[in-house]
């Protein structure tokens, strides 16, 4: 009769962190599975049933957006999990989970998984630090995508998928790739020529064999080494010893219920990486009380600062201090079940770290007794960073750096209800590039990119804060004119354009000149479509006659919309 084979120090470097307690609570459900590639383990907006830890196989988490583009934000190994959103949050995920390469994994049921994450053991402790690692994983990916040229971004992949695999051979066809990249597949196969035609890697139709591993890691950019040096960071240190480092002395084990109890409970929060805190909420001195590694939370050594609830106060960010505080007055109110707030605190070298603080009402022993708030606080700076740069990648197309045309309709939307409302001026310009297939066809679409960059940097010079410009077609781009009426925005057309005749593309071996066409439209000029069509709608509209008109009058050149637009 078969057994199977405990990965408790192979396979899966989760699984082989956990201690043999931690381990002997999910063993019996675990179950190993052979994963084919290109199988979708998790899809947007679907309940999960299973949590993977993978083996032998690499598991990658695709965004994806409405138009159908896809960008690669995680990617999952022998080192971790798929589903740790899903663990945490018990909600579906916002990503599509892809097999890239195929290979053998332990599932579990997501449920099973969570009851041993609940229980604070082990378990939390190294999912959390994953869950962390992903977070600094994904922002890292979002300021890869925006920055860096396309060969970096291969061969970070590269570097990436050679970790997780037991050779140097890696299966994954170029329209995959391209996919997780969100390029197109022309460019992957450029860029892996020029690899191969170096000596770096040689490639066969979907398998790449890396040959000169430091010339690769020479080639990438530098996120590569960001997450490596952070992984390092979490899970090269065995904490055997929840006290080293945060100023707690080992104590004889306390023979009374409660003190055991209130040993257990600090052993797993500073396992968790969690503070508690607790905060009278009546008389004249309203302390505050915080678990050790509060200092460590901040920056400061143990001993160094001794909290009190004024000292606390003082480190809020001060935009972020009046939610906090009517979150927990509502809760003393008794109109929210718990309190909660997520808020930015000073660290004692001057950043600002993001902290999650939870607390919930007590009740004193007596009608004397002060009522009080415990809870807990968490840093979550990894988490807010990454939310903020997929927040950021979703709003932003990633080669222009002009907002995606999702959130420019959104914003245009809103900016038109408040100007209608309060009778204000409001202005559109439609604007695309005279000829641009013509580009595209004699040099190639690398240069067409470079074009549409150039583009927006000339727009940007021109925009105040309050404007925003953003790509709605291939070449198409629009720009949203708050408190500007029709005449100021046909000047500022007429400057851009100029600007575009008289700054042409610097390349290498030529130099490209390129004119663009502009309609101008404004609210005061709608005429009877505004009031048969939404605003932005009738806006947009408007516009695009009067640059189809500029089109047909010769191009490079900026018309205006008349009133039966």
């Amino acid at each position: 009769m078969s057994t199977k084979k405990s990965p408790a120090n192979r396979d899966n470097l989760l699984l082989a962190r956990l201690s043999t307690d931690d381990l002997g609570h999910l063993w019996p459900r675990l179950q190993a599975v052979d994963l084919t590639a290109g199988q979708i383990l998790h899809s947007p907006d679907q309940k999960q049933l299973y949590a993977y830890f993978p083996v032998s196989s690499i598991v990658v988490l695709i965004q994806l957006t409405e138009e159908g583009k896809t960008a690669k934000v995680g990617m999952i190994g022998h080192d971790g999990l798929v589903g740790i959103g899903e663990l945490m949050t018990g909600s579906s995920p916002a990503a599509q989970a892809v097999v890239q390469t195929a290979g053998r994994a332990w599932r579990v049921r997501l449920d099973v998984l969570r009851t041993e994450f609940m229980r604070g053991t082990g378990v939390m402790n190294q999912c959390l630090r994953y869950a962390q690692l992903m977070m600094a994983h994904v922002a890292q990916l979002v300021v890869c995508n925006r920055h860096h040229r396309l060969e970096q971004q291969l061969c970070r992949w590269m570097l990436f998928s050679a970790d997780l695999l037991p050779s140097h051979q890696i299966d994954c066809t170029q329209e995959l790739i391209a996919t997780m990249l969100g390029v197109r597949r022309q460019g992957v196969s450029e860029a892996s020529a020029r690899l191969q035609a170096d000596g770096i890697i040689t490639r066969q139709r979907g398998q790449i064999t890396l040959i000169d591993r430091a010339q690769l890691e020479r080639r990438a950019c530098e996120c590569y080494r960001h997450v490596c040096r952070e992984k390092h960071r979490l899970f090269s240190r065995i904490l055997t010893e929840p006290g080293v480092g945060l100023g707690m002395q080992p104590a004889a084990v306390p023979h009374d219920a409660s003190d055991l109890r209130t040993a257990q409970a600090e052993l797993a929060l500073t396992n968790s990486n969690l503070v508690w805190w607790e905060q009278s909420v009546q008389g004249a001195d309203s302390e505050l009380s915080t678990s050790a590694y509060c200092n460590a939370l901040l920056g400061f050594e143990p001993g160094e600062m001794t909290w009190s609830l004024n000292a606390w106060n003082d480190r809020v960010h001060p935009e972020d201090s009046p939610a906090r505080e009517r979150a927990k007055q509502a809760h003393i109110a008794n109109e929210t079940m718990l309190y909660e707030s997520e808020y930015r605190m000073r660290h004692k070298e001057g950043h600002w770290v993001w902290i999650a603080s939870r607390g919930k009402l007590m009740l004193g022993v007596d009608a004397q007794a002060p009522l009080r708030l415990v809870g807990t606080k968490m840093d979550i700076t990894a988490r807010k960073t990454a939310e903020l740069a997929l927040l950021a990648l979703n709003r932003t197309d990633c080669l222009t750096g002009a907002a995606s045309r999702r959130y420019f309709l959104e914003v245009a939307e809103m900016e038109c209800t408040r100007a209608m409302r309060h009778n204000l001026p409001l202005a559109l310009l439609s604007m695309d590039l005279d000829h641009f297939k013509r580009i595209n066809d004699s040099h190639g679409h690398a240069v067409g990119d470079i074009v549409l960059k150039s583009f927006v940097d000339n727009i940007k010079n021109f925009l105040r804060a309050t404007d925003l410009c953003g790509r709605v077609g291939g070449e198409e781009f629009c720009i949203l004119l708050p408190q500007t009426d029709l005449e100021g925005a046909a000047a500022l057309a007429n400057r851009i354009l100029a600007a575009v005749r008289a700054t042409p593309v610097q390349l290498p071996s030529l130099v490209l000149h390129y004119t663009a066409s502009a309609g101008v439209s404004s609210l005061c000029n709608l005429g009877q479509l505004g009031k048969n069509k939404s605003a932005i709608t009738a806006l947009l509209k408007s516009a695009d006659n009067a640059l189809y008109r500029a089109k047909s009058l010769g191009r490079n050149r900026e018309e205006l919309a008349v009133a039966p637009d």
